[in-house]
């Protein structure tokens, strides 16, 4: 039997690994652009779309969200961390940016524990 950090491993591609997004490709949502003016900052429209331009080009993505960011792990979805604002996560699924969360927000929001596993 398998220990369980190899079954992980077998089943989960690498946090690590580098994809590669173009973010000129990215369309910004509507849904999105709200989003980082209520989780992020309230800044005008125009000055949201301005500053997730900034953080799409800045980014590194992962295949997997960093520990603080907790939420359901969806086929397809990566996850964009920028060094200019590592609070921000950016969920982009097929070159659309999805929604946009802050660690504050998690936070504040008293996000659910990611499930244990047993064993």
């Amino acid at each position: 039997m398998l220990p369980r950090d190899e079954i992980r491993a077998l089943a989960l591609p690498s946090a690590d690994l580098d994809l590669a997004v173009d973010p000129g490709a990215v369309v910004l949502t509507t849904h999105a652009m709200q989003r980082y003016r209520e989780r992020v900052e309230g800044v005008p429209r125009r000055l949201a779309v301005r500053r997730l331009r900034h953080l799409l080009a800045t980014a590194r993505w992962r295949s997997r969200p960093r520990g603080w960011t907790e939420v359901v792990l969806h086929p397809g979805v990566v996850y964009g961390y920028s060094i200019d604002r590592p609070d921000v996560c950016l969920l982009v699924r097929r070159e659309v940016l999805v929604t946009v969360l802050s660690r504050k927000y998690l936070r504040q929001a008293g996000a659910v524990p990611r499930a244990r596993f047993c064993g």
